[in-house]
């Protein structure tokens, strides 16, 4: 189960972001439209950028729930 104070402070954090919003809403619209972009990289790539693809996940997570809220 994760940290219950970690997902707090998370919360809390994402709380008090700003958010730039009209980048968000364009991007959505073009995800929204066009549909989910293929992408095809080599194993080996994805292993060696696997800390920036999961921080690029997590954060456009983070922005379709604002966007879900907003």
């Amino acid at each position: 189960m994760a940290d219950l104070e970690a997902l707090k402070k998370k919360v809390q954090e994402l709380a008090g972001k700003a958010w730039d919003v009209e980048p968000i809403r364009v991007w959505f619209s073009k995800l929204d439209e066009e549909g989910i972009p293929r992408k095809t990289l080599l194993h080996k790539e994805i292993i060696a950028s696997k800390e920036e693809v999961l921080e690029r996940v997590q954060r456009k997570g983070e922005e379709c729930e604002f966007l879900s809220h907003s």
